[in-house]
């Protein structure tokens, strides 16, 4: 199966899609690229929803968008993008946040230097909690060489990467985002797509790019990462 990990294509959730028919057509270009499951990571801050609350507002989109899609389109999978905040290793409920019936949780680091006991805290998640934690887009993170030192510990857990595929397609960022890709044990790519202008759907682009310079048995590796990651608990088996 191929999977899109990472897309703002719920309606009206946050700075991605902002109506029915504009995610109707992100995913039809979605399925055009083959993609048969889209994972949707709506962003979510701790200052501005409950989990309660957000939980609701998602179930809301996606039934308002499942009840006019045609057969044919992907298969939707409700997500979260969740930014980090103190505390989060100890919040109850977070389980909810994870991509659905899974323990893995899509957790975007803060754009500021990290620190050790924000380090702590995802190690928490990871040893303490049991979740599985994707680290959203790391390439954005690595202008600072503490993080680029952080990022290398964290790897060590192990936690999986994913890379946007808009990184993989421009020369200036292509480079970092392959060696971040090579670096983890669960590599994985997303469109992080928002829009049909500035951020579309991309992710067959982005593994054309993977296909090229990696080869196809690396592409192939990204597809398991991904198909273990969306699995449930019940049928999860370590790979």
């Amino acid at each position: 199966m191929l999977v899109d990990m990472h897309c703002h294509i719920l309606p009206g959730m946050d700075d991605g899609s902002p109506d029915v028919d504009t995610s109707f057509v992100m995913l039809r270009q979605q399925a055009e690229q083959g993609i048969e499951a889209v994972c949707a990571t709506s962003h979510y801050y701790v200052d501005q929803n409950s989990i309660t609350t957000f939980c609701e507002r998602r179930a809301a989109a996606l039934e308002k968008l499942l009840a006019v899609l045609p057969g044919g389109l992907p298969r939707i999978i409700p997500a979260a993008e969740v930014a980090f905040f103190s505390g989060i290793s100890e919040r109850a409920g977070l389980e909810r946040l994870c991509i659905e019936g899974t323990k893995t949780l899509m957790l975007e680091m803060p754009f500021t230097e990290w620190n050790d006991f924000q380090v702590e805290e995802v190690s928490a998640l990871v040893l303490d909690r049991g979740f599985h934690v994707v680290l959203v887009h790391p390439e954005r993170f690595c202008a600072s060489k503490g993080n680029v030192w952080r990022l290398r510990e964290l790897e060590d857990l192990p936690v999986a990467l994913q890379v946007n595929a808009r990184t993989l397609m421009r020369w200036r960022t292509r480079r970092l985002g392959l060696k971040l890709l090579q670096e983890t044990r669960y590599p994985l790519l997303g469109s992080d797509c928002h829009n049909l202008t500035t951020r579309p759907p991309n992710l067959a682009e982005g593994r054309k790019v993977v296909a090229q310079k990696l080869g196809e048995a690396f592409l192939a590796k990204m597809d398991q990462s991904a198909a273990w990651l969306i699995q449930s608990a019940a049928e999860k088996v370590v790979p």
